[in-house]
């Protein structure tokens, strides 16, 4: 139940058959095997680092993944939004916020198809869901030492990349023509409004020039990796990813939410972070170190 190659050949079966079911023209029925298969895919690197990972607290679940005999109780695993987080600190190349979305979207229509009278494998365009299912696919099977042609149909592959430059294209088109309004209302704005309007910010805050009206407006960025944290003389020290996702202009009022949007706007940046933080202010309003139970006489 808790062996890492029981989990990917699994796997590998579902998406197998969701292949047959493309070569059937039964492509709802492949979609639904794809997110079964994806189920176990995600356990599969857990079980690698350790079976308990993926064991529940509940009962002895946690005994069982270790190898001891539990009788007659049927031990149980975490849910797939725990098994997200989980993986978001082992599998390189996850973005933390990002992939626990993913997950939990990819999760949340097959929880609806199998456990509702709904069909959102039906209602949502498979371009909102296949290229996040194979982004995510193929960042674990490269984690687990293998290719994602290994594991996906090809024709899933095509049709998920297609998807994707369509989703790529039409975000690209949107972002264009919001970038195209505000230069217009900023080459309708007075050099004194303008000045009015413009802001100036600490050295600290990154900056961009606006691909409206070329005035520097602060980035947003979000963290996508975490570095365990380590000791350095005493300095607790960890470094982290960060991905731009947001832009605001002030003058001309431009405003950018997303990566993908920083992406259509030529603003998108990936920078490395390290922090460093006293090993004792970071404990010392913790009370971790003060004794509060009852007083004793020395004897």
């Amino acid at each position: 139940m808790w062996c890492d190659a029981d989990f990917i050949a699994k796997a590998k079966l579902y998406f197998g058959r969701a292949e047959d079911s493309y070569d059937a023209d039964d492509i709802d029925q492949g979609y639904l095997w794809l997110l079964l298969g994806f189920e176990f895919m995600l356990r599969a690197p857990l079980a690698r680092v350790s079976p308990v990972l993926l064991a529940s607290h509940e009962g002895n679940s946690a005994l069982s993944a270790a190898g001891v005999d539990i009788g007659s109780e049927i031990p149980r695993s975490i849910a797939t939004t725990l098994a997200a987080r989980r993986l978001a600190l082992i599998v390189d190349g996850f973005r933390i916020d990002q992939v626990q979305k993913d997950i939990a979207f990819l999760a949340n229509i097959r929880n609806e198809e199998l456990h509702s009278g709904s069909s959102p494998l039906r209602n949502i365009p498979a371009h909102k869901w296949l290229p996040k299912f194979l982004q995510i696919v193929d960042s674990l099977a490269k984690h687990l030492g293998e290719e994602v042609t290994d594991y996906l149909p090809e024709q899933v592959i095509e049709q998920a990349k297609h998807l994707q430059n369509v989703e790529d294209s039409a975000v690209r088109a949107e972002v264009m023509k919001l970038i195209a309004r505000h230069k217009q209302f900023a080459a309708n704005l007075r050099d004194e409004e303008v000045n009015n309007r413009k802001k100036e910010y600490p050295r600290w805050v990154k900056t961009a020039d606006c691909p409206a009206c070329g005035v520097p407006g602060p980035l947003a960025f979000s963290t996508v990796q975490k570095s365990k944290e380590r000791v350095e003389d005493d300095a607790i020290v960890y470094e982290e990813r960060q991905i731009a996702t947001g832009f605001e202009c002030s003058v001309c009022g431009l405003e950018l939410e997303s990566a993908a949007r920083m992406h259509a706007a030529d603003l998108y940046q990936e920078i490395d972070e390290t922090y460093a933080e006293d090993l004792y202010e970071k404990y010392a309003d913790s009370g971790a170190h003060e004794y509060d139970g009852p007083d004793y006489d020395d004897e």
